[in-house]
């Protein structure tokens, strides 16, 4: 069944989601897409996460453990060349969607920003009401505008894994990776986005267990929650 159209989509932007899973989590020991934090895997965070501001919401990942749930998963065009090769495949991924909906016109209007709002598996904190921000400063911002990330603590000033790029983005990142620049700093960067500030919650990335205890410890902090058991950790 078609999803009906989003808000943003009604108002002449579409926005799809795309959670990034495709790492393979060495300094976690293992696959942390399925490790929760706040009894929530973080794969499904990142989808809950997107849902509400997103047409759809994928999980990009060429795994063949990628977790299943209720998300299409769509392969990395490019395996093992990190996230900006998963933005790659999200932006692709938008644009045959709207071939298949007969919106090739429309997306060549001048009025008509079609974006991929993407987001990183391990980034927990980061909420519904944050990629809400996000999304809605992109859609309100001026058409010359083709990236909006979150604000981040340290260099660089800026989150391009918790972001919404347009879909003129994606032959700056074909050529950043036919390049090596397989960075997705780079893409923001020459992009020349905006940021938004969505306080610490991009700041957060759970790269090993000591940062899922972190992030559990944080999250249940900002809910006026007890802090974590070592059974819970």
């Amino acid at each position: 069944m078609t999803a009906p159209p989003s808000h943003d989509e009604a108002r002449g932007v579409r926005i799809l989601g795309a959670v990034l899973a495709g790492g393979v989590g060495r300094r976690f020991g293992g696959d942390k897409t399925v490790a929760e934090v706040g009894g929530i895997p973080l794969i499904r965070r990142g989808w809950e996460a997107l849902s509400d501001s997103c047409e759809e919401v994928v999980v990009v990942s060429s795994r063949a453990d990628t977790p299943e749930g209720p998300w299409r998963v769509i392969p990395d065009l490019r395996p093992a060349a990190g996230p900006l090769a998963g933005i790659e495949a999200a932006l692709t991924a938008l644009g045959e969607a709207v071939s298949r909906s007969g919106g090739a016109e429309r997306q060549e209007s001048p009025g008509t920003r079609d974006a991929v709002a993407v987001l990183a598996a391990d980034m927990p904190l980061v909420d519904g009401a944050a990629v809400a921000r996000l999304v809605d400063a992109y859609r309100g911002a001026d058409a010359r505008v083709q990236a909006v990330a979150a604000a981040r603590n340290g260099e660089p000033p800026f989150e391009p894994l918790c972001a919404v790029y347009s879909m003129r983005c994606l032959p700056v990142a074909t050529a950043l990776l036919d390049e090596g620049r397989w960075a997705a700093v780079n893409l923001f960067s020459a992009m020349s986005g905006l940021t938004v500030a969505l306080g610490d919650a991009a700041s957060m990335n759970v790269n090993t267990r000591a940062d899922r205890a972190l992030a559990e410890a944080r999250l249940r902090a900002s809910a006026g929650l007890a802090p974590p058991t070592e059974e819970m950790k």
